[in-house]
Formats: C-alpha cells, structure tokens, sequence
C-alpha cells in the first residue's frame, strides 16, 4: 500500500506539472495557428496533446530523481517562460540562428531586448519552481528512480532517432530547446568541415562589377504571367526590356534541403553528392577578388549552413521568424541591408540572396497590400482550404515577389551588374490532388521559374554573352546550369566557362 500511495503521489505531481506546461507554454505554440473550423480546431487540438502527452514523459523522468529535479525544472521552467514571452510579443522563436546572434552580440545589444515584464515573468516563474522543488524533496518519494533514469535517456534516443515521433516535437516547447541547440552545435561542426578548395586558377578581369544571386522559394514556372499564366502576377518584371526569363529549368530535387546544395555546387544528374563534399561558386568569386555577401531571409539548414559561411559576410535577416509562428514573414525585411552592402563602395561584389518567396503559409509571405486575389486561405490545414483559396494565396505571393524582385533591380540600374533569380523548386498547386511540397516528391516540385536580368552597361561590355542567352533562352536546362553560368556572369575567366550547360556560351 506505501508503494502505492509514492506512485500515485508521482503521478499526481506530474500530471498537475504537464497541466500547467500545457496550459501555459505549450499552449502558446499553438493559439495563432490559422484554422476556420471545427475539423481544424480538433487536429489542431491532437497536435497540443500529442506534445503535451510527450512534455509528461520528460517531466516524470526529471522528476524520479529530486536533485535532478532540483536543478533542471527551474533551468526549463524559465527558458520555457522566456520563449513563450518573445513568442507572443516579438513573434519569434528559438532557431539556431537566434542562439547565434545572441552570442555574438555584445552585452548592450542583448540587454536591449530585456524588459522589465520579462524580469517580473522570471522571478515569479523562479520562485514557483523553488517552491516546486521544495514540494518534491518534501512529499515525493521514488524507488529505483536510478534505473528510471536510465530507461528515459534509452528513450530519449529511441525519440531523438524516430522522424515520426521525433518531427512535432522540433519547434515546440519544451522539446525545442534541445532540437534548437543540437542543430546549433551540428551547424557549428559543418561549418567547420574541411572542403578542399578549388585547385582552379580564376580570374576577374572587370575593374567593376556586381553579380546578384537571388535564391527564391516554391516558385512554379507555371504561375508567373511571363511564362503565359492568366493572372498578372509578374507585371514589373514583364515590363523589363533587359530581362531574359529561362521557361524550361528543371530542379532535380523538390525539397529545398536537398535543391540548395545541388544549386551551389557542381552537383549534377551523375554526382549528386558532390554538393556535401565540395566548396560552392561562392569560393571562386572570392577568389576572383569579390566581397561575397549571404542575406538570409530563410532559416539554415544543415545541408547548405557551410555554404553560407564561405561568404566574406554572413546577414541573418529572418531573426526568430520560422514556419511555425504565423505572423508575416517578408522578403522587403531584406531591402536595408542589400541597399547597405551596395553602397560599401567596394567594386567587385557577388550578393546571395536568399528569400522565403512563395513558402507555404502563403498568407504569411505577402503584406495585405498585395491580397488582389481573393479569397484566401484562412486555415494552416491544408485540406481545409479550396483549391481556389490556395491558388490565390499563392498567386499574391508571386506577385509580391515580382514587387520585390524590381526593388532589387532598381538598385542594380546604374552599374554593370547582372542579376540571377532561380527558385530552389517548384510547388504542388493541387496536381493529382497534392498541394504545396510537404507530402512527396512529386512531378510539379521540380519546374521553378528563373530569368536573368542585366543593367545597360552589363550589356554594352558583354554584348557576346547577350547574345548567347537570347539563343539559349528557349532550350531546356536543369538547375545544375548555375554554377557554371554564374561564373561567366561574373567575368570569371576559368575551365569551368565550357561547359555545356554555361547559358552564356
């Protein structure tokens, strides 16, 4: 019966511990995800409970050893209380590129995000959880809580290697402090690999020039107004006189974990794995003599975080926005920084810009000045939208995008510069009944839209490799073409230049 009355005294700590996580920090995950019924308010509801059920597994382990307990809860209980905090008045959460700008900025910086609410929120969180404490060492008492211990980190890695179990719990409290951390730690030890570098002697021989790389996002060739579509989703880039639009490009892959590295490097259709094992272009412009520069408006991934270090200048634009916070998230966040590198008066420069674009949660990537076409999506839930509701949402996006794309032309018009957009890939738009590039790999992913624009004075010097393009626009290509043909937008001399799929040549 004394055994009894200790397991049920566990059990009834936990449970009212998993309460108040659920109802305080679990729960705000989860209070702005869109829905517009019922049907959605329930799966919504499973998702909280699934983490919830999973946050009573965590506590009960801490809780089986009380000096344990003494030390982890309060830790927990304060970063749990300080990420709800920012979640819902700054709308961000813990990435591993938040962990990062937090350890690089100075005290002040840092400093400046603290309130004095946030001050009052830790100490009443704080003193909560020394009282906790206080009750466990107290009233708790556990038999064999070392070999439960024991059973809780055997399943913690049984957790941590199960995609199904693990996927939910990346981005939720209190499971993403440790996914954001362990992504943090990996990202630090890939950047760190050693790749060998090119053996290729490159050289630039313009005294002055700008190159631009704009890495777009789940932009389907089909629904741009250039390639034909009905809608006038690209009416400034149609109206550009020095713009080439590239119809036919096939993405090898329809993730963008997988795309990116394939994009950068000189992966193709044979060697996929080169884009693990080598450097991308970007070395090779810095090695030509340009100032390289990454603004990141997308969370990194670790398939192409190394890439964006070997970039002189590494710009985190997306500070804490991700795919699970459903406030707007926009490519013109990156405009201040990309007119300021511009400006640096340096004069060979490559920029890589990398956008969010046409990622679902459409709604989120495009400000209420850009909803021309309605009605849109109003649930986070797929299948709770019509596919005219999705086909809308997603138009705006493209037409956004086109917005901003003439943004980052305008700055370019008086120097000898080139602008290259390619979107990572393409999107399910309701083909066969699927919809945006979580479910599959399917036919539609792998279709994004490109073009090339080039100022007046790019075309005055380079009028050959005008020419070229203009032949080679209509010919199918797949996104292996960019490394090479990047390369030669640069007035980079090397062996790479002949190759054949070079858009220049």
């Amino acid at each position: 019966m004394m055994q009894k009355t200790k397991v049920k005294s566990l059990i009834v700590f936990v449970f009212l511990l998993t309460l108040f996580y659920g109802f305080t920090f679990i729960l705000i995950d989860f209070i702005d995800t869109p829905v517009s019924s019922i049907k959605d308010i329930f799966l919504v509801s499973l998702r909280w409970g699934y983490m919830v059920a999973m946050t009573a597994v965590l506590l009960y382990f801490l809780s089986v050893n009380k000096y344990i307990f003494a030390v982890t809860f309060p830790i927990l209980s304060v970063l749990c209380s300080v990420l709800s905090y920012y979640k819902l008045t700054f709308h961000v959460e813990l990435t591993q590129m938040v962990i990062d700008l937090a350890l690089i900025n100075d005290f002040r910086t840092s400093f400046d995000a603290i309130s004095w609410q946030l001050v009052l929120l830790i100490i009443i969180i704080l003193l909560l959880s020394i009282l906790t404490v206080i009750y466990r060492f107290k009233h708790i008492k556990v038999k064999y809580g070392f070999l439960q211990l024991i059973a809780f980190f055997l399943l913690l890695f049984f957790i941590d290697s199960n995609y199904t179990i693990s996927k939910p719990l990346v981005r939720h409290t209190p499971y993403s402090i440790y996914y954001s951390f362990k992504s943090y730690f990996e990202n630090k030890r890939l950047i760190a690999e050693t790749r060998p570098d090119f053996q290729e002697k490159v050289q630039c021989k313009s005294d002055s020039i700008t190159v631009v790389f704009v890495l777009g996002e789940s932009l389907s060739a089909k629904n741009m107004q250039i390639n034909g579509y009905k809608r006038n989703t690209t009416p400034y880039i149609c109206k550009e006189k020095n713009l080439i639009n590239l119809s036919h490009i096939y993405s090898e892959y329809g993730y963008t974990h997988e795309s990116v590295p394939y994009i950068l490097t000189r992966a193709d259709h044979q060697h996929p794995d080169i884009g693990y094992e080598e450097r991308s272009f970007i070395s090779l412009f810095k090695k030509a003599g340009f100032k390289t520069t990454w603004l990141a408006n997308q969370e990194s991934i670790n398939t192409f975080v190394y890439f964006m270090n070997e970039c002189d200048t590494l710009i985190n634009v997306s500070n804490g926005k991700s795919l699970f916070i459903f406030s707007k998230w926009l490519d013109e966040d990156i405009l201040p920084h990309y007119k300021k590198v511009l400006n640096n008066g340096l004069a060979k420069q490559f920029l890589l810009v990398h956008t969010v674009g046409s990622h679902w949660y459409y709604n989120n990537h495009y400000p209420e000045r850009f909803k021309k076409y309605n009605p849109v999506t109003q649930s986070k839930i797929v299948s709770s939208n019509s596919h005219e509701e999705i086909i809308n949402a997603y138009d705006n996006t493209i037409l956004y995008s086109d917005y901003i794309w003439h943004l980052l032309i305008n700055e370019l018009r008086h120097r000898n510069a080139i602008l290259i957009y390619l979107s990572d890939h393409s999107e399910n738009l309701g083909e066969d009944g699927h919809y945006t590039h979580g479910d599959g790999d399917w036919p539609a992913q792998h279709y994004p839209g490109g073009f090339v624009w080039y100022s007046d004075k790019f075309k005055s010097l380079y009028p050959d490799k005008i020419s070229h393009l203009e032949q080679n626009k209509d010919k199918a290509y797949n996104t292996s073409f960019l490394f090479y043909s990047i390369l030669d937008a640069g007035d980079i001399y090397s062996s790479f230049l002949n190759h054949p799929e070079n858009i220049f040549r």
